[in-house]
């Protein structure tokens, strides 16, 4: 993923969770995602937890025909 899309991404998804791109950054690469996701739906909390600690998962999600799509619609890919 290439920095600008990253960032972009950092934007769209701090947006949703009610905090700044650079709060939602600094919380990730210290693996203190636990207070964003509390915001969330249990269930998309759990599967987001869940794919963000399997690096396959992870791979798997955005390599479906959905993820591409939204990243080409958001300008990611």
């Amino acid at each position: 993923m290439k920095q600008n899309e990253l960032e972009r991404l950092l934007q769209i998804a701090s947006q949703r969770l009610g905090t700044t791109p650079e709060q939602l950054k600094q919380d990730a690469q210290q693996g203190q995602i636990s207070d964003l996701i509390s915001n969330l739906d249990p269930v998309d909390a759990q599967n987001l937890q869940r794919v963000l600690s399997d690096r396959n998962a992870a791979q798997q999600l955005l390599d479906t025909p959905e993820a591409r799509e939204l990243m080409k619609r958001l300008k990611l890919q």
